[in-house]
């Protein structure tokens, strides 16, 4: 069951609650919704066109009343009002869909009173902001879902970021990008919900630095498919997901997160399914493009050079595992990704055996340590010195998809001298033939290779009878 309401959860822990709010309640009715409640405290609001905020002075949800303001309302609420309606302006400006109206089914229950977007600010019960969206305010096309929804959002931002300012400027518009997502679909996997969010608020203001907090999670789980399901133990890895969609904008503009929302807005289903629907209209795939997105990853911190993302040298570094002479093995389950380091005396064809439907292969040149983005070829590749090998599961099928890396001898190291055409074939597990590689092991699973060897054997017989 896909989780109705999304948490930025930016500072504190994220609390994911299931379903959606029933009978449309909100924390003005009696007795509250999702655990928040106003109780007998006097109820206020402020607004513009397009969004209410409601918020009270005493008690448990009181907000920071501190105020410049004319008319008294508290600075902190102001904001929060005038940041979610710019970050409103600001989606409509690039073309994504508004929010559903909580003036459908007025019969429902709360919806502010009118139809504008609402945020109510409470006392976070473990996390800093929450978008509901609402079961009974919903339309149904195809598979997808959309619908009405409004947001949580702390009431002190100042308690848990620097200022307030800073808080609200990174949580509302990632809220209200997730209101945005449900007038698509509000079933959205939660790591695209969460990842394009983070995207998204980084777009509207560069000078934020949430997205690039979360990044150490997802970089230090290369291993774990970009779709796996999700729990409290790897809530960072879903925010740290945001940086698929700051590959895909960089590679296709940023009108590619739009085009993925429309595909699953027709037809509901997984975002790698619509992620590849809308790719083909680039003339490229899922599967062209989840190796690429490796190799970038591979190309961060001390390894940055030209070409990858532009903030590269900030970002993390994946685990990058030594490639011993005799080749290594390992089982991809999904959109997973491996990386070996290999150093040469003379030079080599890395290749890769595995099934082709299933795994991919590039070899990411290093010089003087450096990833060069613009040199990465697909295995086979002849290597010359020092170079990254980039290893990814290109389905998202979880089924085991075993592989194998080998290094082979170019008899002739001429400069013509060109890597073999084809990857089918047992891996080399011999000597190097002048490999200066690491003996160490690869941090990989092993696996049977019965099926190789039996490959291999295979193919043997075949040269066999065509020699016949």
């Amino acid at each position: 069951m896909r989780a109705a309401i999304a948490c930025s959860c930016a500072i504190a822990a994220c609390l994911v609650v299931r379903g959606a709010a029933g009978a449309c309640a909100r924390p003005t009715d009696p007795g509250g919704t999702g655990g928040y409640t106003y109780g007998a405290e006097t109820v206020r609001s402020f607004g513009t066109t397009d969004v209410l905020v409601f918020y009270v002075t005493n008690g448990p949800h009181a907000v920071n009343t501190a105020t410049t303001r004319g008319d008294g309302v508290p600075d902190d609420v102001a904001k929060v009002a005038e940041v979610t309606s710019d970050a409103l302006a600001s989606y409509a400006k690039m073309g994504y869909r508004p929010p559903v109206s909580d003036a459908t089914n007025p019969s429902c229950g709360s919806n502010g009173g009118d139809g504008r977007f609402d945020v109510y600010l409470v006392h976070m019960i473990g996390g800093d902001g929450t978008t509901v969206a609402e079961s009974d305010r919903c339309t149904t096309a195809g598979a997808a879902r959309q619908c009405a929804s409004f947001v949580y959002a702390q009431a002190n931002y100042a308690e848990i970021y620097p200022t307030s300012e800073i808080g609200i400027r990174t949580v509302l518009p990632h809220e209200t990008f997730h209101a945005v997502q449900n007038a698509y679909d509000a079933s959205l996997d939660r790591f695209w919900a969460e990842g394009t969010a983070q995207w998204a608020a980084k777009t509207l203001d560069p000078s934020l630095t949430d997205l690039e907090r979360f990044l150490p999670a997802f970089f230090a789980q290369t291993s774990r498919s970009l779709d796996a399901p999700s729990n409290g133990v790897t809530a960072s890895f879903l925010y740290g997901a945001a940086i698929w969609p700051v590959f895909l904008t960089q590679r296709h503009g940023d009108a590619i997160v739009r085009s993925i929302l429309e595909r699953e807005g027709e037809a509901g289903g997984p975002a790698l399914a619509a992620a590849d629907s809308a790719l083909k209209l680039e003339s490229s795939s899922l599967a062209a493009e989840v190796p690429l997105f490796a190799a970038w990853n591979a190309a961060t911190g001390a390894r940055a050079a030209a070409g990858g993302y532009p903030n590269a040298a900030s970002y993390p570094v994946v685990s990058v595992a030594d490639l011993p002479a005799g080749g290594a093995q390992g089982i991809t389950s999904g959109l997973a990704s491996y990386f070996f380091h290999a150093k040469v005396d003379a030079p080599v064809t890395v290749s890769l055996d595995t099934n082709a439907s299933r795994n991919a292969g590039l070899l990411l040149p290093l010089a003087d340590g450096k990833a060069r983005i613009d040199g990465a070829l697909p295995l086979p590749a002849r290597l010359d010195g020092e170079g990254i090998v980039v290893v990814s599961g290109i389905t998202s099928d979880k089924t085991d998809a075993p592989f194998a890396v080998s290094l082979a001898p170019i008899a002739d190291a001429g400069a013509d001298a060109a890597p073999p055409a084809s990857t089918t074939g047992a891996p080399s597990s011999g000597s190097s033939g002048g490999c200066a590689v690491s003996r160490r092991g690869s941090r990989v699973r092993p696996f049977d290779l019965a099926p190789i060897v039996a490959l291999g054997l295979l193919v043997l017989r075949r040269r066999s009878r065509a020699g016949r």
